[in-house]
């Protein structure tokens, strides 16, 4: 059993003429997911990104509420939005952080001690800290399958799994790459259930993503 399977998503791709906001709410209505447990408004506030205050007539997330609130969500999350929230915190991060990113040298380490090359603080973060932003800020749902005959693993239960969208990028440009799945503007959700009911999942996830015109596939298969 891999253990690391977990952090290796199924991923569901939508086509560019399908928006993300009409066709998740119809995707977590389905049947087979017996259980969904949305998050609430303020999922993003530590981004300074306001649900609350962008959506004031809306009281909590729901499957009825889904649609607006992260069509609203992505469209706070521009990418003006994503340079405010990369450089505040390319400015907070522990000096350590940024030269991990930066992959300084020791030779460069003391340029900047002695002030022979720009410090950390005043280089641009590199591409990887700007991703790594992207996917902190993610937009998760929480779901359960029926559960399965016979002993279960509370710890890891199979029939439990989530599926992320992230609003900083729906198209998800990090898993296109990594999957090769090309270029293109539909949003790509990642789905990740434990490796106990991994098949399972990705089974049930592939009639849904059918039966919405989308499609899915493993991307454990293409690493």
């Amino acid at each position: 059993m891999d253990p690391f399977s977990h952090e290796q998503p199924i991923l569901l791709i939508l086509p560019a003429e399908l928006r993300v906001e009409a066709v998740l709410p119809r995707l977590l209505a389905e049947p087979e997911l017996r259980h969904v447990a949305l998050p609430p408004l303020w999922c993003l506030d530590k981004t300074g990104i306001d649900l609350v205050d962008a959506l004031p007539a809306v009281r909590s997330v729901t499957l009825e509420t889904l649609e607006e609130v992260l069509g609203t969500l992505i469209r706070l999350c521009d990418e003006q939005e994503l340079n405010t929230i990369v450089r505040r915190a390319w400015a907070e991060v522990d000096e350590r952080v940024r030269q991990h990113y930066l992959q300084t040298s020791i030779g460069q380490t003391f340029a900047m001690i002695f002030k022979l090359a720009p410090r950390s603080l005043e280089q641009a973060p590199p591409p990887e800290f700007r991703r790594d932003r992207i996917h902190e800020n993610g937009f998760q749902v929480e779901y359960r399958l029926a559960r399965a005959d016979g002993d279960r693993d509370f710890r890891a239960p199979e029939e439990e799994g989530s599926i992320t969208i992230y609003p900083f990028d729906p198209a998800n440009e990090e898993a296109r790459t990594e999957a090769g799945l090309g270029a293109g503007s539909g949003a790509v959700l990642e789905i990740f259930p434990y490796e106990s009911g991994r098949a399972r999942h990705l089974e049930i996830w592939e009639a849904i993503a059918t039966r919405h015109g989308a499609r899915v596939t493993d991307s454990r298969a293409s690493a």
